[in-house]
């Protein structure tokens, strides 16, 4: 080639090199634009297809790793080696007449035979529920899935009947029989596919055919996953093929439209996320609900499918169906009430409070979720900060510097809720008042922590310490509520004997947890109401809570405890408390015969349905 075309074949190399710069410069320009544009519109996720957390996982490691960490990810599981927590190498649980033993099969499949009096019945567990305190499991009969009346108990490692995490207490066996019916013994299992999927999946569909009555049930992801609280991802994914994009979003300060951050919501629609399961709702009408799923979708407003229940809502018409499921003021006194809690704290009511002040996903101790920051005072230190530091509380409190009596959820956030097989703080934030709690009939943050003192000594400390706010109110002085020495009954205990069965585990849990003024003197009696309430209190469920604290008071090892079965016979139960009284090293007082009597004729005995 000449010199001459060398440089005409140059020339021509310059300018397709500068037409491509300039087109790829015009192409992403307009990319910037076309993504602009796409980040100032807003998405209708109900039209989104879900893709699952390994989607996600995919460019959000870290925060894959961390949610892989939490409860919540192993709400629904299919059964395997690595998912099934209980005992399955021929474990057995007699309860009500009928053994349940836990073994395998030929093909390794997780087997529960339970072999009664009438029936022997072999099911295979296919999945599993739960993985914190206790783990269910279900079996599937043709199109339904069936929750079975035994479950795990992690922590204590042993079998329990589903009898003893609900409050209803022990069956009464005719004087004639000497068992009781299936009935009786499965009074717990409940379909799974209308049931348990609506609050540990993602996209709850049970796909109801309201002529056949078969269920054609479908979840875009077992546990509560990803799109749970981000809402359905597939645009999401899609979208951020693009590198452009990615960068933009990463660059600026917009949000991403087709994908839900609970932290950039406005502080109710973030509570909604959290509250469509941590607060149990009605809808007006359930039909749509089981035959197509929830259509509640993260960035929603809940309200507009769902209520959530307060004890005067009426359930077809009729009133009351709800009110033993809270206390007289309203407060609920059952755990998967907290969105309830919520909405009645003056913090959410008066300021933007919302569940992600103090929990996080992604962050903390699994067991509570509590971001680090917000652990200790730090969720109400961030806003009221004129009470930082440990002098500003005692101050505020009237208690020590550094002792739990200063801790702010001690008295805002007191321990007078119910559910599994536990007693958690109420997340109704709100000042402590022992002459209103008196009034309302409800446990007051004061004697759950002085529990050897009564209603009448809190009302005058409260008044003391932050003024007379609602006049004074006598304190319970019944015959049944005096001690044997003719002294007013400490309002806890008096609880214990005497309350419904939520009054009964509040103040068996609260037993277990006081370290004020835990003289031996004052342990024995505590001891001593504690055994009397794990051989005769008619509900496991309050049994199991009150052999939990007298382990935690016992000056012992755990061992002397381990042969108590709370869903035993009465006359088992006495044996082993007679065998634990035995090996402990200091004396017990048990509360007066009559005494006890009388109070537990004052008890109330009503099964409260815990919404299950």
């Amino acid at each position: 080639m000449s010199r001459r075309g060398a440089e005409t074949s140059g020339v021509w190399r310059h300018l397709l090199i500068a037409l491509g710069a300039a087109a790829a410069g015009a192409l992403a320009w307009a990319s910037i634009d076309s993504v602009a544009a796409d980040l100032a519109t807003e998405r209708d996720l109900h039209r989104v297809s879900y893709v699952g957390s390994s989607e996600c996982r995919r460019c959000h490691e870290n925060h894959w790793e961390s949610w892989q960490r939490t409860f919540h990810r192993t709400m629904t599981q299919q059964a395997s080696e690595g998912t099934v927590l209980g005992d399955f190498g021929d474990a057995d649980l007699h309860y009500l007449g009928v053994t349940a033993r836990m073994h395998r099969g030929a093909d390794g499949a997780f087997l529960i035979t339970f072999d009664g009096p009438d029936e022997r019945r072999t099911v295979i567990v296919e999945r599993a529920v739960g993985s914190h305190r206790y783990q269910q499991y279900l079996a599937r009969e043709d199109d339904t899935w069936l929750r079975l009346p035994v479950a795990w108990q992690i922590d204590e490692r042993r079998w329990f009947h589903m009898n003893g995490a609900f409050l209803t207490p022990d069956p009464e066996i005719p004087a004639s029989a000497t068992t009781v019916t299936r009935r009786d013994y499965d009074r717990h299992v409940v379909r799974w596919n209308d049931n348990c999927i609506f609050c540990h999946n993602v996209a709850p569909d049970p796909g109801l055919d309201p002529m056949s009555g078969r269920f054609d049930t479908e979840v875009a992801e077992m546990g509560i996953a990803c799109e749970a609280c981000h809402g359905p991802g597939a645009e999401h994914v899609l979208r951020n093929h693009n590198p452009v994009r990615r960068y933009a979003l990463h660059l600026g300060a917009k949000s991403d439209p087709s994908i839900v951050n609970p932290g950039t919501l406005p502080p109710d629609r973030s509570a909604d996320i959290c509250g469509r399961c941590h607060g149990q709702r009605i809808a007006d009408e359930i039909a749509g609900f089981l035959r197509h799923g929830d259509p509640f979708v993260p960035g929603d407003d809940l309200s507009l499918y769902t209520s959530p229940l307060w004890q005067d809502t009426p359930l077809d018409g009729r009133e009351g169906v709800f009110a033993s499921r809270f206390w007289a003021d309203g407060t609920a006194r059952l755990s998967a009430y907290e969105y309830q809690g919520l909405l009645q704290s003056p913090c959410a009511q008066r300021g933007p409070m919302t569940c992600g002040d103090c929990h996080s996903m992604h962050e903390g101790d699994p067991s509570g979720q509590i971001d680090p920051a917000a652990r200790g005072d730090g969720g109400c230190i961030g806003c009221h900060a004129e009470l930082g530091g440990a002098a500003a509380l005692a101050e505020h409190s009237g208690h020590r510097p550094g002792g739990t009596g200063a801790r702010c959820v001690a008295c805002h956030m007191p321990r007078i809720v119910y559910g599994l097989v536990a007693v958690h703080r109420s997340h109704r934030i709100e000042s402590p008042d022992p002459a209103r709690a008196a009034r309302m009939g409800r446990p007051d943050a004061c004697t759950l922590c002085h529990v050897e003192r009564g209603r009448g000594w809190a009302v005058e400390a409260a008044q003391r310490l932050f003024g007379d706010r609602t006049g004074p109110v006598a304190s319970p002085s019944d015959e049944a509520g005096a001690d044997a020495g003719g002294g007013a009954l400490p309002e806890v205990r008096r609880a214990l004997l005497a309350g419904d069965p939520i009054e009964r585990a509040v103040a068996a849990d609260a037993l277990g947890r006081s370290t004020a003024a835990a003289d031996p003197r004052t342990r024995e009696a505590r001891l001593g109401a504690l055994f009397d309430v794990m051989e005769n209190d008619s509900y496991p469920a309050v049994r199991r809570i009150a052999w939990r604290s007298a382990r935690a008071l016992a000056e012992t090892s755990d061992a002397p405890f381990e042969n108590y079965r709370p869903a035993s016979s009465r006359a088992r139960r006495g044996i082993a408390i007679r065998a634990i009284l035995a090996a402990l090293p200091g004396a017990v007082r048990r509360p007066d015969a009559a005494q006890a009597a009388r109070l537990r004729a004052l008890a109330s005995e009503t099964r409260i349905h815990i919404g299950e």
